[in-house]
């Protein structure tokens, strides 16, 4: 597996998460009933392969966005927690099927 790149910023009330360029692959795994990601953008640009449970994005430098919408099978009460698949298995949010449509914001620096 690969080693952890995005740090999670809750006290931050403009950046999501923060991070470096590179290849990242994030998780939704659900507490409450099953969720996948059915839309997702990064940097505008739709990421292929949905629905699934897993989307992979190429973190780029500057303050980018994160649009997804996530499909619950409990409507009304889904919930769960959205993963970035690496060595720590980092816990980056939680997410509610009460917010299915979220943009993140990710800031990254450096270069790739």
């Amino acid at each position: 597996m690969a080693a952890c790149n995005l740090t999670p910023t809750p006290n931050d009330p403009v950046i999501d998460f923060r991070g470096t360029p590179g290849t990242v692959t994030l998780e939704v795994v659900g507490s409450t009933g099953t969720i996948q990601f059915i839309q997702a953008k990064y940097n505008n640009k739709p990421i292929p392969g949905l629905p699934s449970n897993q989307i992979t994005i190429t973190i780029v430098p500057g303050r980018r966005n994160l649009d997804v919408v996530y499909a619950f099978n409990d409507t009304v009460n889904g919930a769960g927690t959205l993963f970035e698949v690496c060595d720590a298995h980092t816990s980056l949010i939680a997410v509610t099927a009460a917010h299915p449509a979220v943009r993140y914001h990710i800031a990254a620096k450096g270069s790739q």
